[in-house]
């Protein structure tokens, strides 16, 4: 028992002299959600001393605001909300979880330079997993008769949770009130229509994504398929591109059985990001986030 404590806190130990210099962690919440997806790999990752920023997204994060926002709104918000804590000019290792991943993707798309290193967790490339409906196609007919205004979809079990126990918390939380650790228990059609936008636009445009990338995606994924996932990164352009296959968890890898691993691997990416790495690339300069602001304000 004490040399499995004096491992543990030899381990501690590295990963706060390796992640010392490290630039700070960004991660972006799934849709319409709220940075509790981070709930319970945050504490783990600050103790292993990652600088962890999880920012709510105006527009984008579960609030009691109804109005309809598009996904240029989402980028614009997250890039403000980005400036609020990082520093211009500052490097940043950016990632997300679902489509936050996408929207990580996108800032660093957009930058005039790559970001540090990009993150992505679950990223919802295609709607393709075991556990969508059949009638899944059946919701661009609702966008192009306007319903997307009026139709909300309802999450459901086993609502990106292989965890039995954890996934009857998220089911009690979603039962009780509008959002819950893995997200909220319904989505608006118009949302999910964003969604599909801002993947359109991320995918048409991977060929151009350069930064270091670390994707993490569960083999059993009933969202987005690991083969969906696999492909993507393909196409990549980044030279130094790693997937980690997590076999044991389903859509919601920060709060299902993996999530150790999740930490694991994360702490490994941020810690390689070395100043000599990291220095070299700008986060989103200060110039595209004014613009990006100008677009969320019009």
């Amino acid at each position: 028992m004490n040399r499995c404590n004096a491992k543990s806190n030899s381990q501690r130990a590295s990963d706060l002299s390796s992640n010392h210099t490290a630039p700070p962690l960004v991660l972006l919440h799934g849709l319409r959600s709220t940075p509790r997806e981070f709930g319970l790999i945050a504490l783990p990752l600050r103790n292993r001393g990652i600088e962890l920023i999880t920012p709510r997204i105006d527009g984008y994060s579960l609030d009691d605001n109804l109005a309809r926002t598009s996904w240029r709104q989402w980028l614009a918000a997250a890039s403000v909300a980005i400036a609020k804590t990082v520093p211009p000019g500052r490097p940043v290792v950016l990632g997300g979880l679902c489509a936050g991943g996408l929207l990580a993707a996108t800032l660093a798309l957009d930058a005039p330079r790559p970001v540090a290193g990009l993150v992505l967790m679950s990223a919802t490339f295609d709607f393709d997993g075991w556990g969508q409906t059949r009638w899944r196609h059946l919701r661009r007919i609702g966008y192009a008769m306007g319903l997307d205004r009026w139709i909300r979809v309802a999450e459901r079990d086993p609502f990106g949770v292989k965890n039995q126990k954890i996934r009857a918390w998220v089911a009690r939380e979603m039962k009780e009130r509008a959002g819950s650790a893995a997200g909220p228990s319904t989505l608006p059609l118009w949302a999910i229509r964003e969604v599909d936008r801002l993947k359109n636009h991320v995918s048409a445009r991977l060929h151009r994504l350069t930064p270091r990338t670390l994707m993490l995606h569960a083999r059993d994924d009933e969202v987005c398929t690991l083969a969906s996932a696999q492909r993507s990164l393909n196409a990549l352009a980044a030279a130094d591109k790693r997937l980690v296959v997590l076999e044991n968890c389903y859509h919601m890898v920060t709060i299902d059985n993996d999530r150790h691993r999740v930490i694991d691997e994360l702490c490994r990416f941020s810690a390689t990001m070395r100043p000599s790495t990291a220095a070299s690339h700008a986060v989103i300069n200060p110039s595209l986030m004014r613009s990006l602001h100008v677009q969320h304000a019009e």
